[in-house]
């Protein structure tokens, strides 16, 4: 009796990998997996295993071939922090005091963008870091009198000697005075 030669899951192709956000749980994929363009089905075809895949950073996921399949192919995708939203923008003369939600976990700091385009785009966009998880206010100065700004806000986590970044919240527009 002839034994057949098991199909190596490393020659096919692993597609439909995608960054994840932080929930606190571990996080796993869907992903398409193709060898000689026959999809492989999860369980009986493959498994998966992962690791760090419940902090913001860098996630690996193994795949192991199963049944008539064999070998590994690993892909990586990250998981970046929980965002956080902007709850308030006070006008002032040339300023602007911005507050948002505190979002402690699995976030090391803030990172806010103000602009007189509401695209975020060209010479009148600006960004600034707030270093500490703990501040949840601002105050923007300098800035033009009259002047009608759009402001975002997204959370950023340091790990694996990268930032790792939030989406960035929905924008609120203010006229300074």
């Amino acid at each position: 009796q002839r034994i057949p030669k098991l199909i190596n899951v490393a020659k096919g192709s692993v597609t439909q990998v995608k960054a994840k956000t932080y929930t606190g749980k571990s996080i796993g994929q869907t992903p398409k997996v193709v060898v000689n363009k026959y999809r492989l089905l999860l369980n009986k075809d493959y498994k998966i295993t992962y690791k760090n895949n419940k902090s913001v950073g860098t996630a690996t996921m193994i795949i192991t071939g199963i049944g008539r399949y064999g070998g590994q192919i690993k892909k990586t995708f990250v998981i970046n922090p929980k965002g956080t939203a902007l709850v308030s923008l006070t006008p002032a003369s040339r300023k602007i005091t911005v507050k948002w939600k505190k979002q402690a976990v699995q976030t090391t700091g803030y990172q806010i963008q103000y602009s007189t385009n509401k695209d975020f785009k060209g010479t009148t966009t600006k960004s600034i870091s707030i270093t500490k998880n703990t501040i949840v206010k601002k105050t923007l100065s300098n800035l033009k009198s009259k002047k009608k700004y759009y402001v975002r806000i997204r959370t950023y986590t340091k790990a694996d000697g990268s930032k790792y970044y939030s989406a960035w919240s929905a924008a609120k527009t203010v006229t300074t005075k």
